[in-house]
């Protein structure tokens, strides 16, 4: 839900914060195979924190009627009390397929139906007009369908959308926000004990709360997020307390106990198999995973559906979700077939980190025991990535060099410093002279990734390939006025860098913007993505506010 959505990465390293104890593993009445495969799990969780050097880390499995638990790192900012298993996890957007839950049980009474208008039950959302795309209906809602922007306010603002109802897919939290004022005046109550009755109290996660509160926070684990947020994020990069938040949001308030989180994989594990109770008839359970939409066309295996996705996994159908707060990291997978789940959730927030290897492998491990096989190898950890040869070479800009060298290392200035890909022509590094920044590849290729690399552009600068001709246009007086660092005190929304490189305006120097009105920007691509950028405030032809989304942030330049 963060604003700042910088990119998490592998690499080598690990932070004092991690350690270097063994996780501890609970798991009464596993067998020989599953000892081996929970000891396998456990080796893969730990290797974890010290490669992306994570604070604590809780796993929860669960396996026909038995579960199992794996505790990793301690409980305080002291590092004296280690995780003893009750604590609370902010599960973040795993809360979503709590709301779709409400939902469907509100369908049941007869107070609404997927396809109803939000505005017949919540008037009060400014929302554009039908005759700007077609309804937003509560199914288009729950399925991120219907074209509203990401994290923009629920209420007490005009809303926009970038595309029509139905013809794409764009993840909103703004949406599932809408419907917990729904749900909240429908049953006239806060939606967090909305969430508390009809969910958790049938399932007997009597220690859940369907909200993040001050009163609770001792029964957390210490939290963290990076003492740098203002820099691209870097494997096992400083880490600090993280700032406490309290949250009653339909996008993502549930904090639950790893044993409370086991009941819910096994209610999940009953609904992949046609079983809604307690919660639901069984009809509502089939209904509830039959229609999810693809969440890109290129990858038609993936969907979404009413607060939960559908992934592929060794030809297996499995349903997934994870969840990423201010302060915490959390993902689930559950093979109903297989009767296996499993939940896992870090005290870390910021980095966009997710423990969705983890989880994938504790399923992976457990199939595999069950048929008496071979645990399989855990996914890789910081491996170089195929096309790393691409970017070998010296670039320079103004007369300065930049060298990549074989094994992603970077010599500028006279220093080395590794390189870490967090995405495709994407490079970080530590290196004192370009951390600020990500370096971007250019390619010469008409499609993106496609050709040879022949510069690399780095802040406002473009370093060009020995031998190429890839230079920048002048940057307009007007562009490099509205270039600079904005910031908001709200830790869900963080810092914005905006760059102005040769004739273009990007988003923290790595996505393109483009100009939609006077003051007004979006993503360049996708062209329906509905995120909105305006500045304001002009001071001497240099704006002073930028509102990203409907969220006001300040200049604040370094």
């Amino acid at each position: 839900m963060l604003l700042d959505r910088r990119i998490f990465l592998g690499g080598a390293g690990a932070a004092a914060l991690a350690g270097a104890a063994s996780a501890s593993i609970i798991a009464p009445g596993a067998s020989a195979g599953e000892t081996r495969a929970l000891e396998a799990v456990a080796a893969y969780l730990d290797a974890h924190r010290r490669h992306f050097g994570l604070p604590a880390l809780g796993l929860v499995l669960v396996s026909g009627g038995k579960s199992f638990t794996i505790l990793s790192g301690n409980r305080d900012y002291r590092d004296s009390q280690p995780l003893n298993g009750d604590e609370l996890w902010q599960i973040g957007s795993i809360s979503k397929s709590f709301i779709a839950l409400v939902i469907l049980s509100l369908q049941a009474e007869g107070k609404l139906t997927l396809d109803d208008e939000l505005r017949q039950h919540l008037p009060e959302a400014r929302l554009p007009g039908v005759s700007s795309g077609g309804p937003f209906s509560i199914r288009g809602l729950l399925d991120h369908t219907t074209g509203l922007a990401d994290f923009a306010p629920a209420l007490g603002m005009k809303l926009w959308r970038g595309f029509a109802a139905g013809k794409a897919w764009s993840y909103s939290n703004t949406g599932y926000d809408l419907l917990g004022k729904m749900i909240a005046r429908i049953e006239g109550k806060p939606l967090h004990r909305v969430i508390e009755e009809r969910v958790c109290k049938p399932l007997g996660m009597a220690a859940t709360r369907g909200a993040i509160q001050w009163r609770d926070r001792a029964r957390y684990p210490a939290s963290y997020a990076p003492l740098r947020p203002d820099r691209p994020v870097l494997t096992a990069m400083a880490l600090a307390p993280a700032p406490w938040v309290d949250a009653d949001l339909g996008a993502g308030s549930v904090a639950a106990p790893l044993p409370d989180m086991a009941r819910y994989l096994r209610f999940l594990i009953a609904v992949g198999q046609g079983k809604g109770a307690p919660l639901l008839t069984d009809a509502q359970a089939r209904l509830w995973l039959e229609a999810p939409v693809p969440q890109d066309p290129a990858v038609p295996a993936e969907t979404y559906g009413l607060g939960l996705m559908q992934r592929q996994d060794e030809g297996r159908l499995l349903l997934h979700h994870t969840g990423g707060m201010v302060s915490f990291s959390s993902s689930f997978h559950v093979d109903a077939a297989a009767g296996l789940g499993a939940f896992a959730s870090c005290a870390v927030g910021g980095i966009n980190y997710r423990p969705r290897l983890i989880t994938l492998f504790a399923l992976r491990a457990l199939r595999a025991a069950a048929s008496g096989a071979a645990i399989p190898a855990p996914p890789p950890l910081g491996a170089l990535p195929a096309n790393a040869g691409d970017f070998v070479g010296s670039y320079t800009a103004d007369g300065a060099t930049l060298t990549i060298l074989p094994g992603l290392v970077v010599d500028h200035g006279g220093q080395r410093g590794s390189l870490q890909m967090p995405g495709p022509d994407l490079l970080v590094t530590a290196h004192p002279g370009l951390a600020d920044w990500p370096l971007v590849a250019v390619r010469d290729g008409a499609q993106p990734g496609a050709g040879a690399v022949i510069a690399i552009d780095h802040g406002s600068r473009r370093y060009v390939r020995s031998g190429v001709a890839a230079s920048l246009p002048p940057t307009p007086p007007e562009l490099a006025a509205l270039a600079g660092h904005y910031q908001s005190d709200d830790p869900w929304i963080g810092g914005i860098d905006i760059v102005a490189r040769g004739d273009r305006l990007y988003l923290g120097g790595v996505s393109s913007l483009r100009r939609i009105g006077k003051t007004l920007w979006a993503p360049a691509e996708p062209r329906n993505n509905p995120e909105r950028l305006s500045f304001d405030a002009f001071v001497n032809l240099v704006p002073q506010v930028l509102i990203w989304s409907g969220r006001r942030l300040e200049r604040r330049d370094p």
